[in-house]
């Protein structure tokens, strides 16, 4: 599938929930406003999703992004893009959080 890198605005909040969708890998979609479809998050986009967000914003209106499993992971590998940057964090953070839970199970700390 073809994809077109598009720049948008994802909230932290959309940050977190598209991180935890990279860790599970599995669907997600986000809601952008009017005021998000120009920033400076890269998303890489089908053709659809980029004719919806042109009709979108010639009309005022914002859109909400359906991505695939494969379209985040593709996603992951764009430069540039912040979903690579959450993938690069929840890799770094995973191994720390499962530790920390095995110690604490393991000492009875919950």
């Amino acid at each position: 599938m073809s994809y077109t890198n598009v720049s948008v605005n994802i909230s932290e909040n959309q940050k977190h929930y598209l991180k935890r969708a990279i860790e599970s890998k599995s669907p997600v979609s986000i809601r952008l406003g009017f005021e998000d479809l120009c920033g400076n998050d890269i998303l890489a986009l089908t053709n659809a999703q980029v004719n919806r967000m042109a009709k979108a914003y010639e009309n005022g209106k914002g859109i909400t992004i359906k991505m695939s499993k494969r379209q985040v992971v593709h996603n992951m590998k764009i430069e540039g893009g912040f979903l690579g940057m959450l993938a690069g964090l929840a890799a770094k953070t995973l191994p720390f959080l499962a530790k920390t839970v095995l110690l604490m199970l393991a000492t009875g700390a919950f």
